[in-house]
């Protein structure tokens, strides 16, 4: 060990090369870089620590650092040896510890908010579905929060977010998931659509407790255990793979006929889902400068509009002799147009989830689109995986993962690949419908395959 001297009022003194540890009840270590902070709100400064098993934060009342220091240390001693309520009482008797009754639903979602690094559309989707599922367990009416323009939304949001995260338990995360469950008994269809609705509102809402996340949302408020989705497992999916209703082929000759001059966006919208297996947001924001004509390919990826699902979303593909010539006679018509589907609305930067520039133009395909069979929860999402069966069918399964730009092959396999070829077994070809090719072929009903030929006499020979 390498040790150095120094003058220290006329004495020579030691000094370690290893820095002073303090510990949290000198007012040394509250003073070091970091340790104290100002909220926001307020001037004073601040100190966070856990004792038993607790963890507070303390407004130390001082806007003075090296006060605040000594303070911080003297609430911790007092803490450490007589209690959260014990130090409290002694500094602000009409203050009690604090609880998390001040840590409403609204305030969690916006602590988790900041600190998650997922795309604001997807946090949006994350705090919708803890909040839908946080009314339904508190019996706070939906009644008019569908009417955003009058204020219903913002009155139904705000009573949800004033609900204290603490009251929320697993008990009643577990009631309302099997009240949900139970109401859709009587109806097979119905139940495997709760199933799934129940499912995704947990998966989501459960984004917002993630492992990663906890550490960090706890520097700013306290949260009780158990969790609100603590042991509350997802139910066991239904078959989730989809099963063809339609004739792609008639729909996009109908489409051609009835769309592509009266209502050219509508039918652009058509060719970029069924032909390209585009999504709703990567058609709402595809640019121009996507297609290379040259080389007869498109390219999706993200854009100052518009962040991609996924880094696995974005990719290269290769497009077909009609569908490159319709796209370079619309952009020849339009040469200065930045969007490929026009809309009479404006790119919207803070647009939430669910809200996309060329509505308009959605409601008209949906529109034909049911009125043509096309009837599902999601009729245009049904045009991607129409195009995934067929490239799954011609190509194979991994080929249609790329072309649908699946992060896992598991994907399509479980959810998107229906089958399009017809399989029947060739060796009984023709026999049910002949009696007497039954007979000759010599079907004794033992089972045997293929049936063994009878010896004759001569064979005995």
């Amino acid at each position: 060990m390498t040790i150095t001297w120094v003058q220290r009022s006329g004495k020579k003194l030691p000094e370690d090369s290893k820095k002073h540890t303090f510990s949290k009840g000198d007012a040394r270590y509250w003073g070091a870089p970091g340790r104290l902070f100002k909220d926001h709100r307020v001037a004073d400064y601040s100190c966070r620590f856990s004792v038993r098993g607790q963890r507070a934060q303390i407004c130390l009342d001082t806007s003075n650092q090296k006060e605040a220091a000594k303070r911080a240390a003297t609430r911790y001693k007092l803490v450490s040896l007589d209690g959260w309520e014990a130090g409290f009482a002694l500094y602000r008797p009409k203050e009690t510890l604090p609880t998390l009754d001040e840590v409403s639903v609204g305030r969690f979602i916006e602590v988790a908010s900041k600190v998650s690094s997922a795309r604001r559309q997807t946090l949006d989707g994350y705090a919708k579905a803890f909040r839908l599922i946080i009314s339904e367990v508190r019996g706070i009416s939906g009644d008019g929060k569908f009417d955003a323009y009058k204020g219903g939304l913002i009155k139904w949001r705000a009573k949800v977010d004033t609900v204290a995260m603490d009251t929320i338990t697993p008990a009643e995360i577990l009631a309302w998931k099997n009240k949900r469950l139970r109401g859709a008994e009587t109806d097979p269809l119905a139940k495997r659509r709760a199933i799934v609705t129940v499912n995704s509102l947990m998966r989501n809402a459960k984004s917002l407790f993630g492992k990663k996340l906890l550490p960090f949302i706890e520097q700013s408020v306290t949260l009780a255990r158990p969790l609100p989705f603590d042991g509350v497992a997802l139910e066991k999916e239904p078959s989730l793979r989809y099963i063809s209703k339609i004739d792609p082929i008639a729909i996009l000759g109908k489409a051609r006929e009835e769309l592509a001059e009266s209502e050219p966006e509508a039918f652009k919208v058509m060719i970029l889902a069924l032909v390209c297996g585009l999504r709703r947001a990567e058609i709402d924001n595809l640019l121009w400068r996507a297609f290379d004509f040259a080389n007869s390919s498109m390219r999706v990826e993200s854009s100052e509009f518009h962040e991609l699902k996924s880094e696995d979303s974005a990719g290269k593909m290769d497009l077909d002799a009609d569908t490159l010539a319709l796209f370079r006679d619309y952009r020849a018509k339009k040469p200065k147009a930045v969007f490929v589907v026009e809309s009479t609305l404006k790119h919207n930067s803070k647009a939430k989830a669910g809200r996309y520039r060329c509505n308009p133009v959605f409601k008209t395909l949906l529109a034909w689109l049911r009125k043509n069979g096309v009837d599902g929860h999601k009729p245009l999402h049904t045009l991607r995986k129409e195009i995934g069966s067929i490239i799954a069918s011609e190509h194979g399964i991994f080929e249609a993962s790329r072309y649908l730009r699946h992060a896992d092959i598991h994907i399509t396999s479980a959810f998107y690949a229906d089958k399009k070829k017809t399989i029947t077994p060739k060796a009984f070809a023709g026999l049910l419908g002949n009696p007497a090719a039954v007979a000759d072929g010599g079907f004794t009903g033992s089972g045997e395959y293929p049936p063994k030929k009878r010896k004759t006499k001569n064979d005995r020979k």
